[in-house]
């Protein structure tokens, strides 16, 4: 077999996994293979080999792939990452104005991932690939992140642990996701999804900390969240950023 055909191939399927299309809500492999002008068993036997590396991640629900957190990890610790360097920029000034923890976040498989966390003490962005046990439906991220790719299943997770699956068209219409003592009676945060140039949603920005701290300034805190994850936006729209 060409070895070097059939690395083309594999990146044949990465480029397709990281369109708009893909991005939005993954895609299934008849897409991919009408995308890549191969056979479906081909495009699927490969993904078998992808996923297992880390490189592609399939949603057990939609049966759909997408990116998987391998590639994001060497992203967030390559320092030429274009969305970690201009995150960080973004959340150092949060996490300076707020004096709490600031998050850039990303959602891998049924997990949370933080890519990078600025610890609102002054001290340097800390880049890492850190996945939360966090239910989806719990965290202010995981809702941020899912809401806006699929408002109906983070409905069906919140009613399948007792919350209110109105909170996902909340989210939706407000621009950001609050959590308020729901995962740890200790803990309050905000999130807000993050947009690339194609207004798909790449990240949530994520403040957090103790709920004696946050619960009197929360919508506050929220508000100053939605205006960095929009400030991040713009910059990632921009060729200069």
């Amino acid at each position: 077999m060409d070895g070097g055909a059939g690395s083309r191939r594999d990146v044949d399927l990465l480029d397709a996994l990281a369109t708009p299309e893909a991005q939005a809500s993954g895609l299934g492999v008849a897409r991919l293979a009408t995308m890549t002008g191969r056979t479906e068993s081909q495009v699927s036997r490969t993904l078998v080999v992808l996923a297992d590396e880390g490189l592609v991640e399939r949603d057990p629900g939609s049966r759909r792939y997408a990116l998987g957190w391998r590639l994001y990890a060497f992203a967030a610790r390559t320092t030429e990452a274009r969305l970690v360097r201009t995150a960080g920029r973004v959340l150092t000034r949060l996490a300076d104005r707020l004096g709490v923890g600031a998050h850039l976040c990303r959602l891998h498989g049924e997990a949370v991932a933080t890519v990078l966390t600025v610890a609102g003490d002054g001290s340097v962005p800390r880049t890492g690939f850190d996945l939360s046990a966090i239910p989806i439906a719990v965290s202010s991220a995981g809702r941020a992140l899912l809401a806006f790719r699929d408002e109906a299943g983070l409905a069906r997770r919140l009613t399948a642990r007792g919350l209110d699956p109105r909170i996902a068209a909340q989210v939706v219409a407000d621009g950001v996701a609050i959590v308020d003592g729901e995962l740890d009676p200790r803990l309050a945060g905000a999130s807000a999804p993050v947009r690339d140039v194609h207004g798909g949603v790449v990240a949530a920005v994520n403040v957090s900390g103790p709920v004696s701290r946050m619960r009197p300034v929360l919508p506050a805190l929220a508000a100053a969240t939605v205006e960095a994850a929009a400030d991040l936006s713009s910059r990632l729209a921009s060729p200069r950023a």
